[in-house]
């Protein structure tokens, strides 16, 4: 089904790195309900929409485009929804119905040669300061979310609670790795998370009273449309934003994730296309269970680097995310410190692509360093990558370069510069 065999890939390998992306990516249960219920939708019904949505995108991902991306909703693009539900004067479902409306013309886009005509002309120079903007992204939130770092920005005490438990994380995970293990960030979690346990920090009390439950219903936010904004200009505003945010994001993320493949990256990268249509189909499946935006993950990245290449990774994530829905209690007491490290390893494989860069042409390095340091600093990747486009357009022109820019990167800046300043 996934052409292991003819690829030479083993499934315990796949299966490995399809663990390894389900615990880096697991927090999403917690944070998207956290999230989405400012919006005044109910809390419990968000975690089992989460799940499921999560759930089918990441086997649309798996069958569809046979690659080892998980697919679940976005943060910071559910951030964006509950701006536009309470910020902008529309309902969580007239929110709900400009994510349906954006996402059916984000299929419509995919299954066109657009998607592939813009990836394909992308300047390298972007790709590599994209892909190493979010690597140096991803592991600052690792170092963030489990104290190493402290908003100010400061220093956390590395030597007491998570803090500590991280550094005894990425220290275990760095000495397998360094050892060649191939399950080294798989299991580096799972070290971490028996240490956190006499540390106080692994919270067991969840499995005191069982950890087996039935998910909570989710029919109060399902197909909860209200098309009654559909001819307010400013609605259709923010059905084209959305849509903007979709298409960048998910754009970006699939650049960064193969090039965590590394050599392996050319002969996974025709499938492309499938991709950026599985990626489209899980936002208008989100939309119909009453979620914001689902995206490629770039946690994802964690079970690239495990070995992970193919659907099966994927199909192992979307299983995990199954179990949790019963057994929320088990995977949900493992503590973003024991994460975090593999977030790190995963933005250290991703910022080695700066070492592509040309320095030595100021009109390459410029715009690469410029997209790089605003992702990792804002985590706004789409606008990050629209500054980083203009900017690549006006170092060419200035240094009479200008005949290297393509009709595709002359429209795309257009509509980048549209956004931007109007």
């Amino acid at each position: 089904m996934f052409n292991l065999k003819s690829q030479k890939i083993s499934p315990f390998i796949e299966i490995s790195a399809g663990l390894t992306t389900f615990f880096s990516m697991v927090y999403v249960l917690a944070a998207n309900p956290h999230i989405l219920s400012q919006a005044g939708m109910d809390r419990d019904a968000l975690f089992t929409a989460t799940a499921l949505g999560t759930i089918v995108a990441t086997l649309i991902m798996a069958f569809v485009a046979n690659l080892p991306f998980a697919v679940a909703p976005g943060m910071g693009l559910n951030a964006f929804f509950v701006v536009i539900a309470t910020q902008m004067g529309y309902s969580w479902p007239q929110a709900l119905t400009a994510v349906l409306i954006s996402g059916s013309i984000f299929v419509l886009l995919s299954i066109s040669p657009l998607r592939q005509i813009i990836l394909r002309e992308v300047p390298e120079t972007l790709q590599l300061g994209v892909c190493a903007g979010i690597g140096l992204m991803i592991a600052y939130i690792g170092l963030l979310n489990s104290g190493v770092i402290l908003p100010g920005p400061a220093l956390g005490d590395i030597a007491q609670g998570k803090p500590l438990l991280f550094v005894f994380g990425l220290l275990a995970t760095g000495i397998l790795m360094a050892l060649k293990f191939r399950f080294a960030i798989l299991f580096g979690i799972i070290i971490t998370t028996i240490i956190g346990i006499p540390l106080g920090i692994t919270n067991t009390a969840g499995l005191s009273e069982g950890f087996v439950s039935l998910p909570p219903s989710f029919s109060q936010i399902a197909f909860k449309f209200d098309f009654s904004a559909i001819t307010s200009f400013d609605f259709i505003g923010v059905i084209i934003a959305l849509l903007f945010m979709e298409v960048v994001d998910g754009l970006a993320g699939f650049l960064g994730l193969f090039s965590v493949m590394g050599a392996d990256a050319e002969r996974y990268k025709p499938r492309i296309g499938r991709a950026f249509i599985a990626d489209s189909m899980g936002v208008v499946v989100g939309s119909c269970l009453g979620l914001s935006p689902n995206t490629t993950y770039a946690e994802s990245g964690a079970g690239v680097a495990a070995g992970g290449r193919t659907g099966l990774t994927a199909l192992v994530v979307a299983i995990c995310f199954f179990i949790a829905l019963f057994v929320s209690p088990l995977f949900l007491m493992i503590p973003f410190s024991a994460v975090a490290p593999a977030l790190v390893v995963v933005g250290l494989l991703m910022v080695q692509s700066v070492a592509k860069l040309n320095f030595k042409d100021i009109t390459e390095s410029f715009p690469a360093f410029a997209t790089l340091i605003l992702i990792a600093l804002s985590w706004r990747i789409s606008d990050s990558l629209a500054i980083g486009w203009q900017l690549y357009i006006i170092m060419k022109v200035i240094s009479g370069n200008y005949r290297k820019i393509t009709v595709t990167v002359w429209v795309v800046g257009i509509i980048f510069a549209l956004k931007t300043f109007l």
